[in-house]
């Protein structure tokens, strides 16, 4: 945003004379004069077609015709710094690229500008790689504007483990739930509410890091056990076992009520195992051998020291200030820095 020489004297000039501030804090803590009527942005005389055509998608050479000055008077007084971004992006883009961004939450954090996962339609595609430039152009042109998000659809999470893993809240309930795109995923803790009135653990507890050997304590019904014991299993992300034991009952199991029961596990896991999650199961002891006498219950756990499967980063772009971008990257899919 430009603003000319002499409108910035008559404000100050104003402002001495009616015993007023000149200026105004934006939001997140940037300066823009009180009394902003105007802003300017760049636009370009060429044809975006002839660069976005679906055959050729040439948004940084289209990026280079945004050369023309243009200004507008639709700005209120005493703008956020989230309403100068608004207007800015309105004014310079036309068509379905206004369109849409006009009905986006879009927000200021910090600096840096987010807009939201946009939706697809036939064209979407070609539209963007004109809007893109055009919108990441003259964003960057407002002071303490350092960087442009767009969110990408492709972020959208399909379990509790990649909703918390892209940042979004978390209930504390339990289970757990995280909340995306209007959706609830909840934590998968194995069936621990649906045996709860039979055996019960009290470690290691569902998504817990263990490690080896591993110490087993909880309760259960008399009836769990035979001959003051029942059996436990741990089996690796594939099912495979790779540790099995007994757990001893702790008092007097010729009992419907709770029992004290604990076991100890010692397991080794492979080098080059896929993934670092497994299952506990302790399995009710079923001396008849009888299927409908058979019972368990089964919590999932994660392995330490085992790395976890490459985390795949979704396709957000952030563009710095020089007008280049990064992407997501690390363990955690963070932005890289800028240059």
């Amino acid at each position: 945003m430009k603003i000319s020489t002499y409108y910035i004297a008559v404000l100050v000039v104003a402002s001495f004379l009616l015993g007023g501030g000149a200026f105004l804090l934006w939001q997140n803590q940037q300066v823009v004069p009180v009394a902003v009527t105007t802003l300017s942005y760049v636009t370009s005389v060429e044809d975006s077609i002839r660069y976005c055509n679906g055959d050729q998608m040439d948004s940084e050479g289209y990026k280079k015709t945004l050369t023309v000055e243009r200004t507008t008077s639709t700005l209120e007084q005493n703008p956020t710094i989230t309403q100068l971004v608004k207007e800015t992006i309105h004014a310079a883009t036309t068509g379905m690229c206004q369109t849409v961004l006009d009905q986006s939450e879009i927000t200021v954090n910090n600096g840096i500008v987010s807009i939201p996962a946009i939706d697809g339609w036939a064209g979407v595609s070609i539209t963007l790689c004109s809007c893109k430039p055009i919108v990441e152009t003259n964003l960057l042109r407002i002071p303490g504007i350092t960087g442009v998000i767009w969110q990408s659809q492709t972020a959208v999470a399909t379990t509790f483990a990649e909703c918390v893993a892209a940042g979004n809240p978390v209930m504390e309930s339990y289970p757990r739930q995280c909340r995306a795109n209007g959706t609830n995923y909840t934590e998968y803790i194995g069936n621990e509410l649906e045996k709860s009135d039979l055996i019960r653990i009290d470690s290691p507890r569902p998504n817990q890091s263990i490690s080896s050997p591993l110490i087993i304590k909880g309760e259960a019904r008399g009836n769990w056990f035979f001959e003051a014991s029942f059996p436990i299993f741990l089996t690796d992300w594939d099912g495979k076992i790779i540790a099995q034991g007994v757990a001893q009952a702790k008092g007097d199991w010729m009992t419907t009520e709770f029992v004290p029961y604990e076991a100890t596990l010692t397991y080794t896991t492979e080098k080059d195992i896929y993934s670092n999650r497994g299952t506990l199961i302790l399995k009710k002891d079923n001396p008849s051998d009888l299927p409908q006498n058979d019972d368990a219950l089964e919590i999932p756990v994660t392995f330490s020291g085992v790395s976890a499967p490459p985390k795949v980063c979704n396709q957000d772009a952030k563009v710095c200030s020089d007008g280049s971008a990064v992407g997501r990257t690390g363990p955690n899919c963070e932005f890289a820095q800028c240059p």
